[in-house]
């Protein structure tokens, strides 16, 4: 028996090729997905540019804390997103297109049905909604409910073009959605519909993307009588999807709890403010979010095949990096003229917040990567890390929120804290595979050593 000291092999020249490949594929398709996700981001500029002139700061605030809830509502079938393109990406690769097939319809009618139940919950709870974030009318909160419905169905469409790959689909649908903010949400607002204006929009515009995605997989749509969406309705999460959800249900609440926090502790137009560096936040998330796309069907492959992802994971790190840089040098140079260009004059008490909220958002772009990379390598233990953060958050800005800025440098200070516990315990970033072999080797000792009953 060779011992696990000796040096490596060398790898044989079809496994070099086999990695240059998936190294090739992974950059085509971060490529394409970075800037059809730019075009969507500039989308996404403009109507922030539209909505926070043409809006008062009140209304805005009212419209971003909205948006942070949906987001909230959402987040079961946002993991389920990545589930579901873990596996189909793995069938994909088998080459198993009947059991594509069997899941695509499985997953559609479980996503219904769980759309349809988180939406009657909402519209029952709206009152309580505007009660509750002190909205200046009940209008945006009815606007929403569609949003809400469309939203939680929307992941398992996503979910199957990410895990076949079909990456210039799905860039191109979310172009759409939002442009959709813009050219349904903007009539409405002049029209006085207020915040609901581009809420209204974007789930026209989601709706949209929802019957172009059916229209893309029909040729992989079940007929009735197989059973799959029977067995969707009647399914019961289980353990891997409950951690999944969990692990995006974490992030969600560490990159929107503080949006809902100052709306509770700051008043009406202090909140409008830091929704102003909320956009700016989510606006550098914005790119690296496309990488993490593809990360998902590179890692399950990777996992597959060479029993190991962790690669996949340096690489997309690497180029979410280079995509932080790029979105967040504008604010850091210039933080008061972008602040005022994006918002106007009456946002300009908010620019000491623009530079830690964008090492936040530089944080979470990181973190989101890691979120999608865990789910998809079935690690279920990793969704403590964030549980922890959740409560350093509530505790850090329930102590430290006097003013928008100080708010953003409690979420920053959050933020980049799980970082380091990360890449301390979990799945680091930064040491390389260098560590990575070197963990690999101590734990296969261990094995060898511990005594067979």
């Amino acid at each position: 028996m060779s011992s696990i000291m000796e040096p490596a092999q060398e790898a044989p020249p079809l496994a070099i090729e086999s990695k240059r490949r998936s190294i090739r594929q992974f950059g085509q398709g971060a490529s394409v997905m970075v800037v059809l996700t730019a075009l969507a981001n500039a989308c996404n500029y403009g109507s922030n540019l539209v909505f926070g002139h043409v809006l008062s700061t009140a209304a805005y605030g009212d419209f971003t804390a909205l948006i942070a809830l949906v987001t909230l509502l959402a987040v079961p079938t946002g993991a389920a997103q990545t589930v579901i393109a873990e596996r189909i990406a793995v069938l994909m690769a088998e080459r198993n297109y009947d059991r594509v097939r069997y899941l695509i319809r499985y997953a559609w009618a479980h996503g219904v049905t769980l759309a349809l139940t988180v939406g009657i919950v909402y519209t029952a709870c709206i009152p309580l909604v505007k009660s509750a974030l002190g909205l200046q009318s009940l209008g945006p909160a009815l606007a929403l409910a569609p949003l809400v419905f469309v939203s939680v169905l929307t992941p398992v469409f996503y979910g199957v073009l990410q895990g076949m790959e079909r990456f210039v689909v799905l860039g191109a649908l979310s172009l759409v959605v939002a442009g959709s903010r813009i050219v349904f949400g903007v009539p409405w607002t002049l029209a006085g519909g207020g915040a609901g204006g581009p809420l209204f929009g974007q789930a026209l515009g989601t709706i949209v993307a929802i019957a172009a995605a059916i229209a893309v997989l029909r040729s992989y749509m079940l007929r009735r009588g197989t059973g799959a969406a029977g067995a969707g309705i009647r399914r019961i999460p289980d353990g891997r999807t409950v951690a999944a959800a969990g692990a995006f249900v974490g992030f969600a609440v560490l990159s929107n709890l503080d949006v809902l926090l100052v709306k509770l502790f700051l008043p009406a137009r202090s909140a409008g403010e830091y929704a102003a560096l909320v956009t700016i936040e989510k606006a550098i998330i914005f790119l690296p979010m496309a990488v993490a796309i593809v990360l998902v069907p590179a890692a399950a492959k990777a996992r597959v095949t060479e029993g190991s992802s962790a690669r996949i994971l340096r690489l997309a790190a690497l180029l979410v990096s280079s995509t932080i840089a790029i979105s967040a040098l504008p604010p850091l140079i210039a933080p008061h003229l972008v602040l005022t260009v994006m918002f106007g004059a009456k946002y300009q008490a908010a620019t000491a917040g623009v530079r830690p909220i964008v090492l936040a958002g530089a944080a979470l772009s990181l973190l989101y990567l890691l979120v999608v990379y865990t789910v998809a390598i079935q690690d279920r233990r990793w969704v403590r890390l964030l549980i922890g953060g959740v409560l350093l958050q509530v505790a850090a800005i329930s102590l430290f929120h006097s003013s928008p800025t100080e708010v953003a440098f409690a979420q920053a200070f959050v933020i980049t804290s799980v970082l380091v516990i990360n890449e301390l315990l979990f799945h680091p970033i930064l040491r390389g595979e260098r560590w990575l072999a070197r963990r690999l080797r101590q734990n296969a000792s261990e094995q060898a050593n511990d005594p067979k009953p």
